[in-house]
């Protein structure tokens, strides 16, 4: 890959004093469907999501990267933004800009349904024969093991009156289509387009967005899961009598977190009360993690497939505290093959092969797929039965309502506290809302730094809520876990968690983005009572100090200024720098000079991310006497070690300089990269 070179003397010169300041911007914002891979973290080329505590705070940030506004969710105080130069990067110099909670570039993480396997329909309606199928399977016209009584005994609970008339089910995914015949009846009118802010209310005009897809098929069977109609056709949802609001964050591919936050508190604004999630990856993502937080505590109930990994692992969103986990079962009410498994599982319902129905552009009809995709939304028609017999109950009372009521009522790490069974549901409901399970709570965690230099805010601690009584390596021991991140006030938020008695672990900033020595970390442990019926605005709470290193968002560089060949810091063999930085302006050169012999055999290392962690991804020149580039190295080995070596014989007796800078800072002319955590230390060797 071409590099930006070093140029002459009075060139750089001219260089450094046009960039002292953030560029101006003038372009227009990109398109987000543009994604990059940076670090390992595949996001929006361009754009960075900030969380922001006022207006003031907000245009700080915006000026410092010089950044445009794309738009903004104002419930959640974020913005998108649009940078120049490395998203990823850019992120990181908002860290400890006061009024900023967190910055993050526009994360891209989620693959679309169609790239799992397992999520294809087998086959449409015209190959489906009712012949040799129970009668207590055809619940509607056609066959529907998932419903049966040995799976979820829906009629039982339908035959109680337990339908769920009355709930709005966001279906979170693909354009749902509102015009197919088990579905139209039951639209709630609405649909929801987040890229561009539109709200549907016309099916037509709906219908002529999808067209722009016509491939997408996922969100239709997903709806049909919870909301077909039971009219004498077709199939039936396991809540037939719920309405659903389509929100569209697969167009076809990842709109991007942004855009996924403002569909879920869309959703939560326009009446859902159940939000069904057919979707998950890998990462932690602050910005949706927090709009999952505004649905709980408005009391919508978040339900999250657990994905179709194979394995014991958790994903995103179904791990985040507050949400209801679904793992797929088969016919014999096992854990599919294909199910992520693993202790933050709720309960398991039917995923393999089910009969869901086919979007009217793709010939309509109906087929059979599998996946947690259709677990997950089984779940959420499950919560919507209970959210209809008692609209006040809260999202950790509708999980505990299924969990106790399952088939097996009891856990493992496979299917969660077990198969769902509406029909033992349907009896708990009938004994009244006051037989429901005690609320949740919510828990607060505050993270301080101390040490000798003072008091210093928390920033980037992970933070694990273990309940007491834990049975380290038992696949049948329930005792939850939860897991967050401090944002950078030093906050850790647990919504709708079980109540009861938490050990709390508590580790500093993460060494990897900040550098430095393990025992610089700082970790904790103590204890928490979170007490049912816990509120936002009445959290249990914990403040947590660690004796650690503060996360030094000004870090003093002994040998600035060394900004050019004239301020350039001498430099002798065999000594290896103190901790620098390349940080205090948006493009920051470091100059270091050498007395060196025609005939020197040299070697110039610098240690920096690969090393001793923090983000300098480092750039190394070697210059002559007049500042010619002689040589230059970005990685020792490309895509695994980003820390920069030059490596030569020198054939001219006089001075020589090394400039250290960024990658990021040296491929391109007006890129910046300002970050607190760009240390480094540069050493220099005679090898012969």
């Amino acid at each position: 890959m071409k590099r930006y070179r070093l140029i002459s003397l009075i060139g750089l010169a001219i260089l450094l004093a046009a960039c002292s300041q953030p560029p101006a911007q003038t372009h227009q914002p990109i398109s987000a469907g543009i994604t990059v891979t940076t670090e390992g973290v595949r996001h929006f080329q361009g754009q960075v999501v900030v969380g922001y505590q006022d207006e003031a705070a907000l245009q700080e940030a915006i000026g410092k990267l010089g950044a445009v506004e794309i738009a903004r969710i104002p419930e959640l105080r974020a913005a998108l933004l649009q940078v120049k130069g490395n998203a990823v990067k850019a992120s990181r110099t908002l860290k400890g800009l006061p009024g900023i909670r967190y910055a993050e570039p526009h994360l891209a993480q989620i693959l679309p349904p169609s790239e799992d396997p397992v999520e294809q329909p087998r086959h449409r309606n015209e190959a489906l024969q009712t012949l040799g199928n129970p009668s207590d399977q055809i619940l509607d016209e056609l066959p529907q093991y998932a419903l049966d009584p040995r799976h979820l005994n829906a009629k039982a609970a339908w035959d109680l009156g337990f339908e769920g008339e009355g709930v709005v089910v966001a279906i979170i995914d693909d354009p749902a289509d509102v015009t197919h015949p088990d579905l139209a009846q039951n639209w709630a009118g609405k649909a929801y387009d987040p890229v561009t802010n539109t709200t549907y209310t016309d099916p037509n005009g709906w219908l002529s967005f999808i067209n722009n897809n016509p491939n997408l098929s996922h969100g239709t069977f997903v709806a049909s899961a919870v909301s077909a109609a039971k009219d004498g056709r077709g199939i039936a949802g396991l809540a037939p009598k719920t309405k659903f609001l389509p929100v569209a964050i697969f167009q076809p591919n990842y709109v991007g977190d942004f855009y996924v936050a403002r569909g879920i508190v869309w959703a939560v604004n326009n009446g859902a009360q159940v939000l069904n999630n057919s979707w998950g990856g890998l990462g932690y993502g602050n910005l949706v993690k927090e709009a999952f937080d505004y649905a709980l505590a408005n009391g919508v109930v978040v339900v999250a497939s657990a994905g179709n990994s194979y394995k014991d692992e958790v994903r995103t969103p179904a791990g985040y505290p507050g949400i209801i986990a679904s793992a797929a079962a088969d016919g014999n009410r096992n854990k599919t093959a294909f199910s992520t498994f693993g202790r933050h599982i709720s309960s398991a319902a039917p995923g393999l092969d089910v009969l869901l129905a086919n979007p009217t552009w793709l010939g309509g009809g109906y087929g059979l797929i599998s996946g947690t995709s259709f677990s997950g939304p089984y779940t959420a028609a499950a919560a919507a039965l209970v959210k209809a017999a008692c609209p006040g109950a809260t999202p950790y009372q509708v999980r505990r309502a299924l969990e106790t009521t399952t088939w097996e009522r009891s856990f493992s790490r496979e299917k969660g506290w077990g198969h769902l069974n509406v029909g033992n549901l349907a009896n708990l409901l009938s004994q009244g809302c006051t037989a429901l399970p005690a609320p949740g709570s919510v828990v607060k965690i505050k993270v301080e730094y101390f040490n000798e230099n003072g008091l210093f805010p928390g920033l980037f601690a992970d933070v694990m809520l273990r309940g007491k009584g834990l049975r380290a390596g038992d696949s049948t021991d329930p005792t939850p876990v939860y897991w967050a991140r401090t944002d950078m006030s030093g906050e850790a938020w647990f919504y709708e968690i079980a109540p009861g008695e938490y050990d709390i672990y508590v580790a500093g900033a993460d060494l990897s983005l900040t550098g430095g020595l393990p025992e610089e970390r700082g970790t904790f442990v103590g204890t928490l009572v979170a007490t049912p019926g816990s509120s936002p605005g009445n959290p249990d709470f914990k403040l947590v100090r660690l004796n650690a290193s503060e996360v030094n968002l000004n870090p003093h560089d002994p040998y600035e200024p060394n900004d050019n060949l004239a301020q350039a810091q001498p430099l002798t063999y065999g000594t290896l720098t103190q901790l620098a930085y390349i940080f205090g302006q948006p493009r920051d050169f470091d100059y270091f000079a050498f007395s060196g012999s025609a005939g020197d055999a040299i070697r110039a290392r610098v240690y920096a991310k690969s090393s001793i962690g923090g983000t300098l991804d480092s750039y190394l020149y070697l210059l002559d006497a007049n500042g010619n580039v002689l040589a230059e190295n970005d990685d020792m080995v490309p895509g695994q070690i980003t820390d920069s070596e030059i490596s030569l014989t020198l054939t001219v007796t006089g001075t020589y300089y090394l400039v250290v800078t960024s990658y990021t800072i040296a491929s391109s002319p007006t890129a910046a990269d300002d970050s607190p955590f760009n240390k480094y230390r540069l050493e220099l060797t005679k090898t012969n």
